[in-house]
């Protein structure tokens, strides 16, 4: 990056949580990665253009975090089903739709 510490928004939501595992994806694959906003959702929840989360990396990583992204809306759009899967890490079971472990966030789903 050599000093550039410019980020850019590449997602935003109105669900700390969300934002959250997305920044684990996110991290997971070796993105950088800052929220911003996450304080205000608690001040702010009736306003939701006030309380948005916004997901910031550095604009070299902004293709990688978009296909990223991308991925994650299409799995969350498949129908729900699947099976539980156990981390081989920590032996944590996880929904289907975690795509890596919950708990550890160090294994991904077989």
């Amino acid at each position: 990056m050599a000093g550039d510490s410019r980020m850019i928004c590449v997602h935003r939501l109105q669900d700390p949580i969300e934002a959250n595992l997305i920044r684990g994806l996110l991290m997971n694959e070796g993105i950088p990665v800052e929220l911003t906003g996450e304080g205000l959702v608690g001040a702010y929840s009736g306003v939701p253009k006030l309380c948005e989360v916004r997901i910031m990396v550095p604009p070299i990583y902004r293709s990688a975090a978009e296909t990223i992204l991308q991925r994650y809306d299409e799995h969350r759009q498949r129908p729900e089903g699947g099976r539980d899967w156990v981390c081989p890490r920590c032996g944590e079971s996880n929904d289907p739709s975690f795509e890596i472990c919950w708990s550890c966030e160090g294994a991904s789903n077989p």
